[in-house]
């Protein structure tokens, strides 16, 4: 492979095609080029999950710093990609990586890197990292097996992380509560049961704990489409809250004690509603352009300001930085808080979920409707879709977009356009689509927030007409 490309989520790629162990080396040997040249620190971590060959692209990475003098902390056991990003920061290096390719289908596997604070790298970083890779001319390598310098760590802070948060955010025990999480066979588990055993919740159950690497042929990822069997525990088993999260711990989504799927639009919004109306937390709300207005109606009742970013947790964590804001995410499932790593973070989110059911006494399901009626009885419909597309698709759905920058007959009557490398389209009413291509895999994404499922489906209609796109 001459080039690579990292998209919104790191560089990820099909296991054996562009995912190879000749890649990812080199990968690392640039992050090691840029280090030495600019003289940076010259330690980092290395983490990986469930995924297939996960712990052994790991290996790799570690053989490559190790083979340029870099002390590396390489982890005992596979787990989520915020401890990752928690001991990048701990141990303020300049760099960390983490193998794992999130959400996506079995076949892919992907490697994050982090910058500074646990902060996901720029799209500068990232940059650099691509230019130095294709001009690389050599990869230094020394197998573990044969390696007997003192620089390799192999280190478990999973408990330290729990800790963290907990303290961080002043949790209580919650002994009464009854909790099911769904780990979708991913890299968590440790994690939740140490969160349960520390807030002394004697009650809870965690299904799909076990490594497997084909996620039971299934998406591990906390979708709608993919929530039935927490949904039955939760109300089959009369649990107060059900958690699902992704493949490497970054995603999640609620199944309240009514059994509603409650995606992070709602957790996002409910996070910043009770940061500030209950515990006096002042600052604005950070959302990519794909998130619900929901926030942008909240900051206003607030007093306080929505900032919209471009999809990609980079962006969030850079205006959270620059703004002072309370909280940041995005609809897919991920949010971040000051004074916490700069990044997405399913531990985190549970953790203050817990503590809001703790503070208020109530219901989840009652804690989420008091939220929406101060949002001035919120009730819009956001929706998206996903379609693959071949080669010649994207061509000529980038030329209609891009390139002829047309646009059907809308239904709708629009307030602003914008074009970037995405298009998005703000309706009357705080109504809007959004057109873009994902930064992690190969299919287009279409988002709608209209006042009722009707409008959604119209919306989508138009859309999918007019590119030709097929369900």
């Amino acid at each position: 492979m001459s080039e690579i490309k990292f998209g919104t989520g790191g560089f990820r790629g099909i296991i054996g095609d562009t995912f190879t162990k000749s890649n990812i080396q080199k990968i690392c040997q640039a992050i090691a080029n840029i280090v030495n040249r600019e003289k940076l620190k010259k330690r980092i971590c290395i983490g990986y999950d469930n995924r297939f060959m996960s712990e052994d692209f790991a290996k790799y990475c570690a053989e490559v710093f190790l083979a340029n003098d870099f002390i590396v902390i390489l982890f005992k056991n596979a787990t989520s990609t915020p401890v990752s990003m928690y001991k990048t920061m701990i141990d303020d290096n300049d760099y960390g990586v983490m193998i794992t390719a999130s959400h996506n289908p079995y076949i892919y596997n992907g490697i994050k890197v982090f910058t500074k604070q646990g902060k996901d790298a720029s799209l500068e970083d990232t940059k650099k990292i691509e230019n130095e890779f294709n001009a690389l001319k050599e990869v230094l390598s020394v197998e573990m097996n044969c390696y007997s310098g003192n620089n390799l760590q192999i280190l478990d802070c999973v408990d330290d992380f729990v800790n963290y948060i907990i303290n961080n955010q002043k949790i209580q025990e919650f002994k009464d509560l009854r909790v099911v999480f769904d780990n979708k066979f991913g890299s968590s588990a440790e994690e939740l049961k140490l969160l349960c055993e520390k807030l002394n919740i004697k009650d809870y159950k965690i299904i799909h704990k076990f490594r497997d690497a084909f996620f039971n042929f299934t998406l591990p990822a906390p979708s709608a489409n993919n929530i039935e069997e927490l949904k039955q525990e939760v109300l089959n088993n009369k649990y107060n809250i059900g958690f699902a999260l992704d493949a490497d711990g970054d995603r999640l989504a609620v199944v309240d004690e009514n059994g509603n799927y409650l995606d992070n639009n709602i957790i996002l919004a409910l996070v910043y509603y009770y940061f500030v109306k209950y515990e006096n937390k002042t600052g604005g709300v950070v959302k990519n352009n794909a998130t619900s207005v929901l926030l942008d109606i909240l900051a206003d009742k607030l007093n306080s300001k929505c900032y919209e970013v471009p999809v990609g947790f980079k962006y969030i964590s850079s205006k959270l930085i620059e703004t002072k804001a309370v909280v940041g995410g995005e609809s897919s499932g991920g949010l971040a808080v000051q004074n916490h790593i700069w990044g997405k973070d399913s531990l985190l989110s549970i953790a203050i979920c817990i503590k809001i059911m703790e503070k208020l006494k109530k219901p989840f399901s009652q804690i989420v409707n008091e939220m929406l009626i101060f949002a001035d009885n919120f009730k819009k419909i956001i929706q998206d879709k996903q379609f693959k597309y071949s080669l010649d698709e994207e061509k000529v759905i980038k030329d209609i977009i891009f390139n002829k920058k047309a646009l059907p007959n809308l239904i709708f009557k629009p307030v602003k356009v914008v074009l970037d490398d995405y298009l998005k389209i703000y309706y009357e009413n705080n109504n809007w689509t959004l057109v873009r291509f994902s930064g992690t895999e190969p299919v287009l994404r279409l988002f709608v927030e209209f006042d009722n499922k009707e409008e959604c489906e119209q919306e989508f209609k138009l859309w999918q007409d007019f590119l030709h796109l097929e369900d």
